[in-house]
């Protein structure tokens, strides 16, 4: 999934055909910027969100724009076969968001991505957000579909609700 991310096609875990179809969505806004399947944790005490999971590319703006780093390790889980961990830009704003055809919805939230979680538990690569509006909503909105959501770089709000209000979909904004 990591290669195929990075050269502006889609990569989707776990059989997830609405992170899959938000990652084709948000590519064809955005001339290919991949996106960041993830599983949240929410760090109250930092007032944070952290974005994890063991799948993402190391071309966040697009397959033709600079790298970030990486590293090979094991899968986390069973600490067997190996997982990349993708190091994330930071101090960039994100857009966070998952789309249900079913539903006619456009879950959403954007947020600063400020570190990279290096903690050797759980997923392997982690990016640590401080999301823009109310974490204790983002906590309790979070559980409404799963837990996947479609994490990428840039504020994406504008070209979101237009294509949410050319689709006749509502967006929700769960932060």
């Amino acid at each position: 999934f990591h290669e195929l991310l990075n050269e502006g096609l889609v990569g989707g875990c776990e059989c997830d055909l609405r992170s899959a179809a938000t990652m084709v969505a948000v590519a064809a806004l955005t001339q290919g910027r991949p996106g960041f399947i993830s599983d949240p944790v929410i760090d109250t005490a930092k007032r944070q969100i952290i974005y994890a999971h063991c799948v993402a590319p190391n071309r966040m703006f697009g397959p033709k724009r600079r790298t970030n780093p990486y590293e090979i390790l094991t899968h986390s889980e069973d600490r067997q076969g190996a997982s990349v961990r993708s190091i994330l830009p930071v101090g960039y704003m994100t857009t966070t968001l998952e789309f249900a055809q079913e539903k006619k919805e456009v879950l959403f939230h954007q947020g600063k991505a400020v570190d990279n979680d290096r903690n050797d538990r759980a997923c392997r690569t982690k990016l640590a957000v401080e999301p823009a509006g109310d974490l204790e909503k983002l906590f309790t909105e979070w559980d409404r579909w799963g837990w996947h959501r479609v994490t990428f770089y840039g504020n994406l709000k504008e070209p979101v609700y237009e294509l949410a209000d050319a689709l006749g979909y509502k967006v929700i904004e769960e932060a």
